[in-house]
């Protein structure tokens, strides 16, 4: 939930565009017809209008700025970051998100964005759903998350921000038709905050058992990152039990803490770094006690928060999946003349445990997007190699490719090259002594053993790039010159082998 601007240097601002109609904030004079068509109906809660004025408002922004997402899910305009309570829910995925949309000419504070999908990936945006119109969250509806409630009622519990980490209420929210409008209440009072530092309410998730709510919110303890559980009864009333993990050090505040089951284990995973622990949960005393002492990361590159809200039952043979949602750091847009956005989600992934740890991998959902594939065997890469797959081209692809290491020390692929500029280029690298992969300069830890095959997933999305490694995950920024969409195939060292790969150009979620 942290509320952070990245800094102007990671965004690659020499390849603006210039586009008639409105600046860079969005205060045009005389905005492009979409943008005021959205603007005009922002407050509405009416599905259609809202719908359909944000689904022009989104096709116009891809048309007009080469670094807006196609697949990605992003803001219709202005600013989002933590995804907040993504459900499943008789037959839609519905999700939340921080929002600050652009009202009555200037933008709003931070609100719940409102969007609803059949599949995951085709999303329709919904009215807003929450705005911060009390005083109790007078200052923004921070983040939460949703549930059923024993009616099964769609309903949300989130932070009312009014004066930060020092002055912040416990907000029940519920919708009586499915998630179009919504009414609240504080149910969490600042004074029953755990500690004077800590606040009553802070990034909480929810959960059931038996007849009892549980929910676990973010703060810290004696100096420490504390994740404190609370039960209630009826969702109303709320009594802080305890801190469930004293015995980990790592950070002085968490945000975002999740505890899941999965697989035989128990997952505790905080937003302060994205680390995570696998371990076991007593329920009779409440605490968590991790298998080793020592964190793993979810994501090191441009990505700050997830949420692992969201349930369905589309594994295998009608299995349960957990589906995390993450929010993608990946700044603003350069392009000059249409509204500020600023920053996007990252693909939906699908976590197992494996191997004692979590396993990421992209929803397979997203096939449904592929158009006419291209495929390459066999090919030996050296350093001298260039131009290996000149045939290819594309800034909204996904790319499956397979390596043997060979004597290369370092090998992968280069996306968004430039046939008049070979500096060009964004590196999607494996380094074979210390096994571990990563694009531009951002490191992750592969698992893979020496001489291991390294098979690397791919995503590009214009100004986004999703890798995975092995069940690892790393997302990073591309603002790079919207010419420059070729990909090719490199090794330092010495020589590898592709065994294969597949490239799939991949068409907008919004068409």
């Amino acid at each position: 939930m942290k509320k952070r601007r990245l800094p102007q240097g990671l965004i690659v601002a020499m390849f603006s565009v210039v586009i008639v109609g409105g600046n860079r904030e969005g205060r045009a004079d005389d905005p492009a017809e979409p943008v005021k068509r959205f603007r005009d109906v922002v407050t509405s809660k009416q599905v259609k209008p809202y719908s359909e004025a944000a689904l022009s408002l989104r096709r116009w922004m891809i048309a007009n700025d080469p670094f807006r997402p196609k697949y990605h899910f992003t803001g219709p305009e202005n600013w989002i970051n933590d995804p907040n309570g993504p459900i499943y829910c008789n037959g839609k995925y519905h999700l939340f998100y921080q929002f600050t949309p652009f009202v009555k000419g200037s933008r709003h504070g931070m609100c719940w964005g409102h969007a609803v999908s059949e599949d995951l990936v085709h999303w329709v945006d919904w009215p807003v759903a929450i705005w911060p119109d009390s005083r109790w969250d007078r200052g923004g509806a921070y983040s939460g998350n949703t549930l059923l409630d024993g009616q099964g009622r769609l309903s949300a519990l989130y932070t009312g921000n009014v004066r930060g980490h020092a002055e912040t209420y416990g907000m029940l929210a519920w919708s009586d038709d499915g998630g179009v409008t919504w009414a609240k209440k504080m149910v969490m009072d600042d004074r029953q905050r755990p500690n004077e530092k800590s606040p009553v309410h802070w990034d909480g998730f929810t959960w059931q058992e038996g007849n009892q709510w549980h929910q676990l919110v973010g703060g810290t303890d004696r100096g420490q990152g504390a994740a404190w559980l609370w039960a209630s009864p009826d969702l109303e009333h709320w009594t802080l039990q305890k801190n469930i993990a004293p015995t980990i050090k790592y950070g002085d505040f968490w945000e975002l803490p999740y505890l899941i089951p999965l697989g035989n284990k128990h997952v505790l995973l905080v937003g302060s770094g994205n680390p995570y622990w696998v371990g076991t949960y007593d329920k009779k005393t409440m605490m968590f006690t991790p298998d080793q002492e020592h964190p793993r990361s979810i994501d090191n590159g441009t990505y700050y928060s997830f949420n692992l809200n969201m349930v369905d039952n589309k594994g295998p043979g009608g299995t349960q999946r957990r589906i995390m949602h993450g929010w993608a750091t990946i700044g603003r847009s350069p392009t000059q003349g249409v509204p500020y956005w600023e920053n996007a989600h990252s693909i939906p992934r699908v976590l197992t445990l494996r191997d004692h740890r979590v396993w990421q991998e992209p929803i397979p959902e997203l096939q449904v997007l592929r158009g006419r594939g291209s495929e390459y065997r066999n090919l030996a890469v050296a350093p001298e190699s260039v131009n290996l797959l000149r045939d290819v081209k594309g800034d909204t692809l996904e790319i499956r490719a397979t390596f043997r290491p060979g004597t290369a020390q370092r090998f992968g692929v280069r996306v968004r090259t430039s046939a008049t500029d070979p500096k060009t280029a964004l590196t999607v690298w494996f380094d074979a002594k210390g096994r571990t992969f990563g694009a531009k300069n951002v490191s992750m830890e592969s698992d893979l053993k020496p001489g291991d095959p390294v098979t690397m997933r791919i995503f590009v999305d214009r100004s986004i790039v999703e890798v995975y490694v092995n069940g690892h995950a790393n997302t990073t920024s591309a603002f790079h010159d919207p010419a420059a969409q070729g990909i090719d195939l490199f090794a330092e060292g010495g020589t590898c082998m592709l065994e294969s790969l597949d490239v799939w150009p991949l068409r907008s979620a919004w068409e």
